[in-house]
């Protein structure tokens, strides 16, 4: 860290190979959970503007308003701030439902190993080492759910790292629209806005749920949650996720 005020104050930030999203990129959840760390405890909104390189050290730059962007090479890859999370939650879903839901779509990614991102860190169905999150659809609501054992990225105190755990809430965002787009519409996340009401602890089991909320042309907005064992909501997210223009 140098510089005297928080304006100029720069750090740097390198994102692992391992969390990954796309194979040559980071994943959104991990970048966003990155800078999230960064800015502390609260709701944090995180714009990602570009991919973000793996194994690159990047700037990141504070603001005296405790804002920051991070920067590779003069292109901005991300914005984050403080900022209100909005979002009406559904209740959590049977977790027997859940996880019936979970392993048959597990059972489906299985069968697309070559799809785009059947390497992410996040919901990777060919990943060994990742979160493999990959809900399936409960009810008639639009949700999507799965059951999901927190892995051992621990932080200092023994907890799930805090990017791990905004990985934990990005893709399922994604599973909520691909069953309303055409098969093999490309998206990507665009913006999180999060919060982590109880730290995750490692090796215990969740319901991990997305939902749709709204489509604006190519803007898609949706919702995830992550509920322990009781149905107690321990972190959040309103997502808008982006349609590539081909």
């Amino acid at each position: 860290m140098t510089g005297e005020t928080q304006s100029n104050r720069i750090d740097s930030l390198t994102i692992d190979p391992r969390y990954n999203g796309p194979t040559t990129s980071g994943n959104g959840g991990w970048v966003a959970g990155s800078l999230a760390r960064l800015l502390g405890a609260g709701s944090v909104s995180v714009s990602l503007r570009a991919p973000a390189p793996l194994a690159t050290p990047m700037l990141v730059r504070w603001r005296d308003d405790g804002a920051a962007t991070l920067e590779n090479d003069g292109t901005l890859i991300a914005e984050a701030c403080r900022a209100p999370l909005e979002l009406d939650l559904p209740n959590a879903p049977d977790p027997d439902q859940a996880e019936a839901a979970g392993a048959m779509a597990q059972r489906m990614s299985a069968q697309e190993m070559n799809a785009p991102y059947a390497r992410c860190f996040g919901c990777g169905a060919a990943r060994s080492d990742g979160l493999r999150i990959i809900p399936g659809p409960v009810g008639s609501d639009g949700i999507v759910a799965t059951s999901w054992t927190a892995p051992l990225l621990a932080d200092a105190a023994g907890r799930l790292a805090v990017e791990a755990t905004w990985t934990a809430l990005d893709c399922s965002a994604g599973f909520a629209w691909m069953p309303r787009l055409a098969a093999g519409t490309p998206i990507v996340t665009a913006r999180m806005t999060a919060i982590i009401d109880q730290p995750l602890q490692v090796g215990h089991r969740y319901t991990v749920i997305g939902w749709p909320i709204a489509q604006e042309g190519r803007k898609l907005h949706a919702g995830t949650a992550i509920f322990d064992a009781t149905g107690k909501v321990q972190a959040r997210s309103r997502q808008l996720w982006l349609i590539q223009r081909a």
